[in-house]
């Protein structure tokens, strides 16, 4: 704590030799300069405003409420998808069409009066699924927190 003080001290008359030094030349030599201390010891109160959407009100990202990132890889032999999500909390699907390849997760919340309402968050992704064999798709979870699927190529 001592070298704390000490620390401020120093920097007092630093400021103190800068600021006298800056206005030396200066015709209007009345400027009041603060002790160090008075400026760290102020108090500031910070008025918060949300907006009444419930996303809004976080400032750390939480996993269940924003978009889940989403890499694709394409390798010589196969195409490795990796999903952000919770894999080992929440049901992972996969559907594949002529347009790609669609991943869904269930999302589950408890909404204003207590019940459980679940629902499927999807994302599509345009994959050449012309040139992947789809069928023999391998697909796992890492560490509950990346959903991992591989496609061979044919």
């Amino acid at each position: 704590m001592d070298d704390f003080e000490t620390a401020l001290q120093n920097i007092d008359v630093f400021c103190k030799v800068l600021v006298s030094k800056m206005i030396v030349n200066e015709e209007n030599s009345n400027i009041i300069v603060e002790p160090m201390e008075n400026l760290l010891q102020g108090k500031y109160v910070i008025r918060e405003q949300f907006d009444s959407s419930p996303l809004s009100k976080n400032f750390i990202p939480l996993p269940q409420v924003e978009e889940p990132l989403i890499d694709v890889f394409e390798e010589d032999e196969y195409v490795r998808v990796l999903v952000q999500c919770r894999c080992k909390e929440q049901e992972v699907t996969i559907h594949t069409d002529m347009d790609g390849l669609e991943i869904c997760r269930k999302e589950c919340n408890t909404d204003t009066d207590g019940l459980q309402v679940c629902r499927d968050e999807c994302k599509k992704l345009n994959l050449p699924i012309r040139i992947l064999r789809t069928e023999n798709m391998i697909s796992k979870c890492n560490n509950n927190e990346i959903f991992e699927v591989t496609i061979p190529k044919k």
